[in-house]
């Protein structure tokens, strides 16, 4: 690839970085008009429309809204034009307006086109892009996720639809009634899907958790110079829910999203869509379902004991709609739910680990920690009120 195109960072943007060779409109139309799915449309408060709070809101939105977007427009041009200095620069084989950071590498979208290119880092190796490629692939199979459109292994990237819409995600909690309406409507059908369109596989519980931390326990699966206390931290969390898993019982394994979560969905004109399918593999029945709900206590500030009743009411819809798609798949659930949490538990860590060998973007060590504490404090909290979630209740 002869072509290399600059991307900058300006001021006021952490994950962005927009291409130094596009025209200044081009950005003022990528900022100003252009829908963005690439930070969170957040709200403080919600107020009756046309409310004296809901004007004040409406104006403060709109000034803070322009007010930033011509600071970073003006920080654009003076970097482009020489006159300011540039920050930090990164160059790339492919254009479009802009690119962020992403695990392994960067994804650039190209909003003329309509596409978005994944271009990995050199000390990710071939293999590894070959694995996620082909986890990426298993999107192709759904109407809701973004199509893959060509790719180059040797070459470290990959190419695929660019999906415009606002990120379903606030920083702040929605109420429990909004999100039980959103669970029923749109996340529901997209579980059922992931579960039908591919056949399960059955497993040992025991077989498979103690697989999974023998896996973890092999010193080469860590990045060399981690916390060695750290990692202590992580697998003594591990031994502890596999032997928890004490029941030989059969479970099921479903293709699992891996990172279904409202940071990775977005509102379009045609109903929601999922992105991100890099994580995409077989896991526990459950492992999406826990994933979308276990987000909010560590991403949305919503109070932990208030996830109690939310899942117990969210499974009691999703197991009524597993009865639909597979009996099997539902009784199973039903009968094995506890093992189903532990399931999820050690699963997603497991996934964690795996990723912390390439991840440049988030601290993963502490972010499994940082699980680890809110996975602690629920089963504290459910074994302390039993009867919340009570087999009779599911």
């Amino acid at each position: 690839m002869e072509n290399r195109y600059q991307y900058i960072k300006i001021q006021g943007e952490e994950k962005r970085y927009f291409c130094l060779q596009q025209n200044p409109f081009t950005l003022a139309w990528l900022l100003f008009f252009k829908k963005n799915t690439l930070l969170p449309l957040t709200t403080r408060k919600t107020f009756r429309k046309w409310s004296r709070q809901w004007i004040k809101d409406e104006i403060w939105n709109f000034y803070y809204f322009y007010r930033i977007n011509f600071s970073k427009l003006s920080s654009f041009i003076s970097c482009k034009f020489g006159s300011k200095k540039i920050d930090a620069i990164v160059e790339l084989p492919f254009y479009g307006q802009v690119c962020v950071l992403v695990n392994k590498g960067y994804k650039i979208l190209d909003l003329y086109r309509g596409v978005a290119i994944k271009i990995y880092r050199e000390d990710v190796d071939i293999p590894s892009v070959a694995a996620e490629l082909e986890r990426l692939k298993k999107g192709n199979l759904f109407d809701f996720a973004p199509s893959i459109k060509r790719w180059d292994i040797n070459e470290r990237w990959y190419e695929e639809d660019y999906i415009s819409g606002s990120l379903d995600r606030s920083d702040e909690a929605q109420e429990t009634s909004v999100m039980l309406n959103k669970f029923s409507k749109d996340i529901i059908p997209c579980l059922g899907k992931l579960i039908s369109r591919q056949s399960p596989i059955i497993v040992n519980s025991v077989d498979y958790v103690v697989k999974l931390k023998k896996a973890m326990e092999d010193i080469s699966f860590w990045r060399r110079g981690v916390d060695g206390k750290k990692m202590r931290r992580i697998l003594d969390f591990i031994h502890s829910m596999v032997e928890r898993v004490e029941v030989n019982t059969p479970v099921y394994l479903v293709l699992a999203h891996g990172d279904f979560c409202s940071a990775n969905m977005l509102n379009t004109k045609k109903g929601l869509r999922v992105i991100d399918w890099e994580s995409a593999a077989y896991r526990s029945a459950l492992f999406d379902f826990y994933s979308y709900l276990f987000f909010r206590p560590l991403h949305q500030k919503l109070p932990l004991d208030k996830l109690i009743p939310e899942i117990r009411e969210a499974l009691r819809l999703y197991i009524f709609k597993l009865d639909s798609i597979d009996p099997d798949i539902s009784k199973n659930v039903k009968d094995q739910w506890k093992i189903y949490r532990l399931l999820f538990y050690i699963e997603r860590i497991f996934m964690l680990v795996e990723r912390e060998k390439y991840d440049t973007k988030l601290n993963i060590m502490d972010h499994m920690l940082r699980f680890i504490g809110v996975f602690n404090y629920y089963e504290e909290l459910t074994a302390s009120h039993p009867e919340i979630l009570s087999c009779s209740n599911v």
